[in-house]
């Protein structure tokens, strides 16, 4: 069975969460390391070719986007 590894918004930063390709199966959970999320799919059966989802992965154009935090980034009062 062929898996999609990607990335998922965490507030600043990303999370890693897997799908099958034909979106029958997912994971329950985002992780933090993609190793965990890797091992969680492997976990459900799924053999996942770890230089494939590499490969993929920075192949995607992600659109990622970093914001300041919200109070370091508000105007101060005088």
């Amino acid at each position: 069975m062929v898996c999609q590894i990607y990335p998922v918004s965490a507030g600043n930063s990303y999370q890693w969460k897997w799908r099958t390709d034909d979106g029958k199966r997912k994971s329950s959970r985002a992780f933090e390391l993609f190793y965990d999320c890797v091992e969680d799919a492997r976990s459900h059966g799924i053999e996942i070719d770890v230089e494939r989802a590499h490969q993929h992965i920075a192949g995607e154009k992600l659109n990622l986007k970093i914001v300041a935090d919200s109070q370091a980034a508000a105007p101060r009062k005088a």
